[in-house]
């Protein structure tokens, strides 16, 4: 009860902060916010605000995982055994082979029956390493430019099967017959397997009278196509590599090729030696081990052999292209035209008259016809 003694403001400021006192505090406003984030931060009244969130003692573990122990082991052993072989490698560029007579072609021995005994597996020794490095185009592009009555000298498995062209077509550009010729027997018979299976379905124009499958050395007389004694193209992919008189074997194809057919050629797609010093002393370290495997010495002077069998034949290189720093050669072999062949007698009687003298001396000569490249 209030005393009547006292004023009655008094009385009236006493019942003001006894009023305040019992009245709902407000929250304190928040400090340095905007108003649009306050009224978007701000509580709904039916929602109740935690006062407090623990926070856990020990921080949660990753979910995501590390790099199995096997797969860094395999990473490990990739990267050593990549480094071994880039410094073998490396050290085979920089070092000369001691023996500077595996690259002579009278020191190299005849390995060509080694394909006897790799015929059935050597599709897919090579198939891959073919296709990456582009050989697979190269033999496409060659056997489409086969025309008339074919002869393909060391056919091996027959790897150029599927490109050629034996479509209906222009009656001059249709195939009329196939011959393929390899010493090795078991190539053969791999080569004409292959045949029976890509065209066991395949329906052949009335143009194409014949396909042969003949083992036998292209170095020797080769049965003639059928309707007239010699052929208007022969094709020999990876072939001089293999053989012990690759000069001979390109003089004898040149013999049996149709002189009345003014585009009538040799085709050839061979690997040798390259431009660059580095490259061959890797490949004349690893050519007689290279040999001895696989049955070819990749490491021959390819263009001076394809040079000095066209001087002897009286054929001219009408193009030349090399590939993968100079060590796969493409070569189209021909007849030369008229004002040229005046010249290449003269070198073929000049030629002789060396032959029957001093003996043949190795010479430059330019070769007739257009290049691709060099």
């Amino acid at each position: 009860m209030i005393s009547a003694r006292r004023p009655a403001h008094h009385v009236a400021r006493i019942l003001s902060r006894r009023a305040y006192a019992t009245a709902p505090k407000r929250s304190p406003r928040p400090l340095n916010r905007t108003a649009a984030e306050s009224s978007s931060t701000r509580p709904t009244d039916n929602v109740s605000k935690p006062a407090h969130v623990a926070l856990p003692s020990t921080p949660p573990k990753s979910t995501r995982r590390g790099v199995p122990v096997w797969a860094m082991a395999v990473m490990s052993l990739f990267g050593g055994g990549l480094g071994i072989y880039t410094v073998l490698l490396v050290n085979a560029a920089l070092k000369t082979c001691p023996d500077e007579s595996v690259a002579l072609l009278e020191c190299q021995k005849d390995v060509a029956a080694r394909y006897d005994e790799t015929a059935s597996g050597f599709d897919g020794e090579v198939g891959l390493s073919e296709f990456f490095m582009g050989i697979t185009g190269l033999r496409q592009k060659l056997a489409r430019q086969c025309r008339g009555h074919v002869l393909e000298a060391s056919c091996g498995t027959g790897r150029n099967i599927g490109y050629f062209h034996l479509g209906n077509g222009r009656e001059e550009d249709a195939i009329r017959s196939l011959t393929f010729l390899d010493l090795s027997p078991a190539m053969v018979d791999v080569c004409k397997k292959k045949w029976d299976i890509h065209y066991s379905k395949h329906k052949f124009p009335a143009s194409l009278k014949a396909v042969r499958f003949v083992t036998g050395s292209a170095a020797e007389p080769i049965p003639p196509p059928p309707e007239q004694k010699k052929y208007d193209t022969i094709l020999q992919t990876m072939g001089l590599c293999s053989t012990p008189d690759p000069i001979n074997l390109l003089t004898n194809l040149a013999s049996h090729l149709n002189e009345s057919n003014p585009n009538a050629r040799i085709l050839l797609l061979e690997h040798g030696r390259s431009y660059t010093r580095w490259l061959n002393n890797i490949l004349d370290n690893s050519a007689e081990k290279h040999a001895e495997i696989h049955g070819c010495w990749y490491n021959r002077e390819i263009a001076d052999l394809v040079e000095d069998a066209a001087r002897r034949s009286g054929l001219v290189v009408k193009r030349e292209r090399r590939h993968h720093l100079g060590t796969t050669y493409v070569f189209e072999l021909g007849f030369p035209d008229v004002k040229s062949r005046r010249q290449v007698e003269s070198n073929q009687s000049s030629d002789e008259a060396v032959v029957h003298g001093e003996g043949i001396s190795k010479s430059q000569s330019t070769w007739a016809g257009s290049l691709w490249s060099r």
